[in-house]
């Protein structure tokens, strides 16, 4: 070899791995150039380590594509304790009479009609199912707590022996799923257990609470209706026996019992006697007509005119006339009469009113009509074995993607 193509050849001692590549590639592709053992060496070496390096990539890359998946199959065919789930459905139903009176107007306030009513009376169910109190009332029909503790589970859904009030509601937050269908107006629930019959159980208290609920979502508003009907009827009842009272005591203090008969009668008599009067005064006219003054009728019609006359104004008298007039007494009667006229209105009227509070009552009254029984599958609901292992992949496969392009940027930095 010349000294020439030695010189060409030669490679400084700081030439860089990449330097050396493009030297030797050169080299290679010129017929006329022959590589130094020196040189080839180092491109043996260089290549060695990149493929170490892509070795490692990949190596980590795979782990971190298959990492996940094999977790998670390791968890969910032999670590993951199963759950089985019971949909249970039904719907609040009552309600159905619109109100109609001011006592009704009372029972249900601000109701727009029976779409509105449905929606409300639904949410209000959901929304008490997912709260605290329902589980604590849960608590007091089943042993909620011991059917979630006793049997264990793996630590995503383990609830320990005797758990504090928080823990346990965040398993019921957690195992029980209350949905509510508002063009169905149809609440469903759906109750996880670790056993078929716990999970059935657990679903038909549920349904309980939510009929106790529903009666009792309208009980003071009812209560309240009620209690305004009876009080009126109480003060109808005591404003009449008042009033009948008050005539009592009249009827005792005037010894009369109607005087709007006596003003009745004493007013038929004037008339009758006017009426005589009239007859005995034209009696009278003809005896003086045929002037002789020994008649001997004379003297009769005279004292029977006279004698009409006095008993007509003494009926007068008795009745428009002196303190113990009719007439007097007719106007303090007939003020007391009104008044027991207007009591006893008012007492029916009470009265109907709360005829119509209790069938109002009857007709508000909120139930729960259960479309579907609570039935458990034979498969356990969790752990959804497909969907955990498909979501694992595509973890996977993600992390592979970054795991990647991170190590060909950090390639690209280091090792230039």
């Amino acid at each position: 070899m010349t000294k020439s193509s030695e010189n060409s050849l030669s490679v400084p001692p700081s030439t860089t791995p990449d330097e050396v590549q493009s030297t030797a590639l050169s080299t290679t592709s010129s017929p006329s150039r022959e590589i130094a053992p020196d040189d080839s060496a180092a491109f043996l070496r260089y290549q060695y380590q990149a493929r170490r390096r892509r070795k490692r990539l990949s190596a980590l890359v795979l782990t971190l594509a298959f990492l996940p998946f094999v977790v998670t199959a390791i968890f969910v065919f032999f670590l993951a304790t199963p759950l089985y789930m019971s949909e249970s459905r039904f719907a609040i139903r009552g309600g159905d009479t619109q109100p109609t009176t001011a006592i009704g107007s009372l029972i249900s306030p601000g109701s727009s009609g029976l779409a509105a009513t449905g929606f409300v009376d639904g949410y209000a169910v959901r929304d008490f199912l997912q709260s605290r109190e329902a589980m604590e009332k849960l608590e007091q029909k089943i042993d909620l707590s011991g059917m979630l503790s006793r049997h264990g589970g793996d630590f995503l859904v383990r609830v320990p022996p005797n758990p504090s009030r928080d823990r346990l509601y965040q398993a019921y937050q957690s195992l029980i799923t209350v949905r509510y269908n508002m063009i169905e107006q149809i609440v469903v629930v759906d109750v996880q257990a670790f056993t078929p019959d716990d999970a059935v159980q657990i679903s038909k208290a549920l349904i309980e609470l939510s009929d106790e609920f529903a009666n009792g979502m309208n009980r003071r508003a009812l209560a309240d209706a009620l209690k305004v009907a009876q009080e009126e009827v109480t003060r109808g009842e005591q404003r009449a026996s008042e009033a009948r009272l008050a005539i009592a005591n009249w009827r005792n203090q005037n010894a009369n019992v109607d005087p709007t008969g006596d003003v009745t009668m004493l007013t038929g008599l004037v008339g009758q006697l006017e009426a005589q009067l009239a007859s005995a005064q034209t009696d009278l006219a003809q005896i003086n007509a045929m002037r002789d003054p020994n008649n001997p009728r004379r003297k009769g019609a005279e004292q029977l005119v006279t004698s009409l006359r006095k008993e007509i104004e003494d009926t007068r008298k008795r009745l428009g006339g002196g303190a113990d007039a009719v007439a007097r007494q007719l106007t303090s009667y007939e003020s007391l009469k009104i008044e027991q006229d207007f009591a006893d209105s008012n007492l029916a009227s009470a009265r109907q009113s709360l005829n119509q509070a209790r069938v109002a009552i009857m007709s508000q009254q909120r139930y729960v009509s259960l479309i579907a029984q609570p039935l458990v599958d034979s498969v356990p609901a969790y752990p959804s074995k497909l969907a955990s292992l498909g979501g694992a992949l595509l973890i996977g496969l993600a992390l592979a993607f970054l795991g990647s392009v991170i190590g060909g940027l950090a390639r690209n930095a280091f090792f230039r």
